[in-house]
This record gives C-alpha cells, sequence and structure tokens, in this order.
C-alpha cells in the first residue's frame, strides 16, 4: 500500500516537473461587443515565464530599471539594462551572449550613461540612445565603435540644443527615426551619416469646444495663463516590413494614440471600425484604473497585426489592419504573468517579450489555440486566402462561439461565394450590418429571379380574375333577359 502511494507520488511529481515554466493565467481575456462593452473570451496569451537577470546569469545581478528590448533576425534578445549604463545580449534559450558596457572611440574607452533605447539592423548594427551622453552611438556586430552623433553638432539646430534620445528605429535604407525627450514638432530623422534631415510625423491635438469657446471670450493676459494647445511626445515605435513607423503617444483623447507613418510622415492607419483605436473603451472617471489607456510601446506583428500595451492597466491590445481588435490580454498586479509598470515590446517568433522596468523582469507570452486560431485566420486572410482563413474561423468558434470577427470573416467569405442566405445568417450575428445589407438586397433579387416564372403567373392569373368576372356576370344578365322574354 504505501510503495504504491509512493509510486504514484513519483509519477506526479514527474508529470509536474515537465510543466513547471507553464504558468497559470491570472487574467481574463475580453473583447468588446458592437455596443462597445466588455464580453469575455478564451485567453489568446498566457504567460509562460517571468525572467529575471539572474536567470540568465549570475554575473548580471539585477537588472535596474530596464527600458527597452529588442530581437534581432537570429533570435537573440538585447535588454537595454538603463540604470546599470549596458546592454544585455541573450538567446532564446536564456543563454548569456555578451555584455556590451564600453567600447573604444578613437583609442580611449568609452561607456553608455543610461541608455534608453536600442534596434539592431539586418546586418546586426546597434544603434543605441546613449540618453544622457545626448548621442546615438552606433557599433557593429562585434561591438566596434561605428559612428556617433550628438545634438550639439546637428545641422540647422542650435549647438545648446537639448538632445536626449529616448527610442530609435532604422529603416532599410539606413535612415534613423529617434523619440527626443521634449522635442514636440515630431520623430527627428536622420540620413545613414547620422544627420539631421527634418522632424517626421507629427501628433494631433484634439481641443474641445469648450477650450475654443474659452479661447474665444478670453483676455490676452487670461490666454496668456491658459495652457497652450500643443502636441504630446511620441512613447514608442517600430518599424513594419514596409518601412512604416508604428508609433504611440500619450493619449489625447481623440483616438490618434497609435499611428502608422508612411515615408513622408503621414499617418496612414487604417480603421474601418466604429471605434478609435484608444485601448480600453468606457474606463472609470476616478479609481485606481480611471482615464485612459497609456500605450508607452507597440510592436508591428506582420500580416498587418499590432500589439500595443497600456502602462495604466497592464493589458495588451492586438488589431488587424483593418483596425479590429483581436483581443486583449494582461493586467497590473504583483503575481507572475501580471505587469507593474510595462516599459517595453518585443516579438520572438509567435512570443510575445513584455519588459516590466519595476520588477527587472521579461514576461514572456505564449499563444494559447485561441490565439493562434485567429492568428492565422487574419494572416490567410491578409494574403487573400479566405478559404482556408474560413477553416480557422470555423475553429474559433468552437472555442468562442460568440466571437463577432469569425462570424464576419465568415459571412462575408459566404457571400463572396453566392451563399447570400446563408452569409446573412453569419453577418447578423455578426452584427455587420454594412454587409448584411448587401447579403440581403442580393438574396431579395436571388428570390425574385429564382420565382419570376411563379410571380408572372400569379400577376396574370390576378389579371384575369377581374375581367373574367365582368364577362361572367354580363353574361348571366343576358341570359336572364333571353329567358325573361
Amino acid at each position: 500500500m504505501v510503495k504504491g502511494l509512493i509510486q504514484i507520488a513519483i509519477v506526479f511529481i514527474l508529470v509536474l516537473g515537465t510543466t513547471v515554466n507553464v504558468l497559470a493565467v491570472p487574467y481574463r481575456g475580453f473583447n468588446y461587443d458592437y455596443w462597445g462593452r466588455s464580453v469575455p473570451t478564451p485567453s489568446a496569451y498566457e504567460p509562460l515565464r517571468s525572467i529575471s537577470a539572474r536567470s540568465i546569469s549570475e554575473e548580471l545581478g539585477s537588472f535596474n530599471m530596464p527600458q527597452d528590448l529588442f530581437v534581432d533576425i537570429n533570435g537573440d534578445i538585447y535588454l537595454v539594462d538603463t540604470g546599470n549604463s549596458r546592454i544585455v545580449v541573450f538567446d532564446r534559450d536564456l543563454n548569456l551572449l555578451r555584455i556590451i558596457d564600453s567600447f573604444y572611440n578613437e583609442g580611449v574607452q568609452d561607456s553608455f550613461n543610461l541608455p534608453r533605447g536600442i534596434f539592431v539592423t539586418q546586418n546586426l548594427d546597434i544603434y543605441v540612445a546613449d540618453t544622457e551622453n545626448m548621442r546615438i552611438v552606433t557599433l557593429d556586430a562585434d561591438g566596434n565603435l561605428l559612428r556617433m552623433n550628438h545634438g550639439a553638432v546637428l545641422e540647422d539646430i542650435e549647438d545648446d540644443f537639448p538632445f536626449f534620445p529616448l527610442k530609435i528605429s532604422v529603416d532599410n535604407a539606413g535612415r534613423q527615426f529617434v523619440i527626443v525627450r521634449g522635442v514636440f514638432e515630431g520623430i527627428m530623422r536622420f540620413d545613414p551619416r547620422g544627420r539631421f534631415t527634418g522632424y517626421f510625423g507629427t501628433i494631433r491635438v484634439a481641443v474641445s469646444p469648450i477650450d475654443w469657446f474659452w479661447r474665444i471670450v478670453s483676455t490676452r493676459e487670461q490666454r496668456a495663463r491658459q495652457v497652450l494647445f500643443i502636441p504630446t511626445e511620441f512613447t514608442g515605435m517600430d518599424i513594419d516590413e514596409y518601412g512604416f513607423i508604428f508609433t504611440t503617444n500619450i493619449g489625447t483623447g481623440a483616438g490618434y494614440q497609435v499611428q502608422r507613418l508612411n515615408p513622408s510622415g503621414t499617418d496612414v492607419l487604417s480603421n474601418f471600425t466604429d471605434f478609435d483605436i484608444v485601448g480600453t473603451h468606457n474606463y472609470p472617471v476616478v479609481g485606481q484604473f480611471a482615464g485612459p489607456s497609456t500605450f508607452v510601446d507597440i510592436v508591428a506583428r506582420g500580416s498587418g497585426m499590432y500589439t500595443a500595451i497600456d502602462s495604466n492597466r497592464g493589458r495588451l491590445y492586438t488589431y488587424d489592419s483593418e483596425g479590429n481588435l483581436l483581443y486583449v490580454f494582461g493586467g497590473t498586479g504583483n503575481i507572475v504573468g501580471m505587469q507593474r509598470v510595462p516599459t517595453a515590446l518585443a516579438m520572438l517568433d509567435d512570443t510575445i517579450l513584455v519588459l516590466d522596468q519595476l520588477r527587472g523582469e521579461i514576461t514572456f507570452y505564449e499563444p494559447t489555440e485561441f490565439g493562434r486560431l485567429i492568428n492565422s485566420a487574419i494572416a490567410l486572410r491578409y494574403i487573400g486566402d479566405e478559404a482556408a482563413a474560413v477553416e480557422m474561423w470555423y475553429r474559433v468558434l468552437e472555442l468562442d462561439e460568440n466571437y463577432r470577427l469569425a462570424h464576419i470573416g465568415i459571412g462575408r467569405s459566404l457571400l463572396a461565394a453566392g451563399y447570400n442566405r446563408e452569409a446573412m445568417d453569419y453577418l447578423r450575428r455578426g452584427m455587420d450590418t454594412d454587409y448584411y445589407s448587401v447579403a440581403f438586397r442580393r438574396f431579395r433579387t436571388e428570390v425574385l429571379q429564382s420565382n419570376i416564372n411563379h410571380i408572372l403567373t400569379a400577376v396574370l392569373v390576378l389579371a384575369l380574375i377581374k375581367p373574367s368576372f365582368w364577362i361572367i356576370k354580363k353574361s348571366r344578365k343576358r341570359w336572364r333577359r333571353h329567358a325573361d322574354a
């Protein structure tokens, strides 16, 4: 008896030992319905593990207020350990590759001073926003200095310009896009040699009618004391496969928290929905989670998808190329899988990495079956393979029969295939009023065309009934007159 219990306990321990890295999901997944109400859904991503500096190597000590993450084309992870003024590089298996805390500048050893941003190109050149040194440092794959640019030597800008770079992205042509502290004109753009070429993009400012009214009726002295209507600062950015720049900024209340800037700096972010891309809806005015979402970073995921993180609530919001909110997960808390002060995002294949500056930890989130199916459906639809996408949507409905986008995706596919009656049913469930109207018109035309012979016969019969009764009535009167005669 005792021996049997011991064997059962050993098996139980071994089974648990194979899943020590898989954490319980400490949050609920949700989305918003047609009316903007929060509705529960299966969780699209679950925390796989959370790592600290000591998880990688004991020699690292602890991360101190880290600010940025980047994953290169080989899957190696670069962490900007801001408080320790160093860059820590490790692979996907958490093997420490190197620590970059110094480099040689004209034969003299130089070092970083509270860096905050990083970008690694496809040829593994490393661009570091060395914030408190007021410069961009570019290193090659071996850590050798390639070039530097400073605020003091920027062309067309005064020598004492306070150049404090925070985040940096680099396109395939080598142009650098830099978010700079205190700069409201837009993202600073540099050519491949590091020369300033102008500002890129701008944040639209939302001004309410009440604010305009008080500006009009106020005296000159009163207007001088009022808050100026100036843009807010950018908080994060990422570059997609087409060279377009996704950006986030502090909420303006007008739905411009996320932008997609083309090479000329124009926002071309698509949104065909009735809701702004602002993260949370119907937020409380007071309380712990009062106010709108505060997006601090964004990652372009390919197939038109992108994910932004809200530092106010610790949630991650993922959208498709049409502005549809695909899923929401995450939250704020002290347990593993939740965030305290998230500051950066990165993608490692389908795994999402979230950097928490307060904890000094990275949480790895991997997709659940629900999340994988949605990602696959969106990717297939993005390349025009509607038939394969519909198969994914059917499988999504097996997990969540109320998932709107699955109903809409199936309904639109049926509509394109000519199955108007079936399409109406799915589009109604998905509350897609525009396409439902199209399906209804086509179904109505289809019914009329398929029954035109019966309809014309009925019309002809109805048209002949009254004359027939009139002839019969006249015939009867004539017969009665003849009979009386």
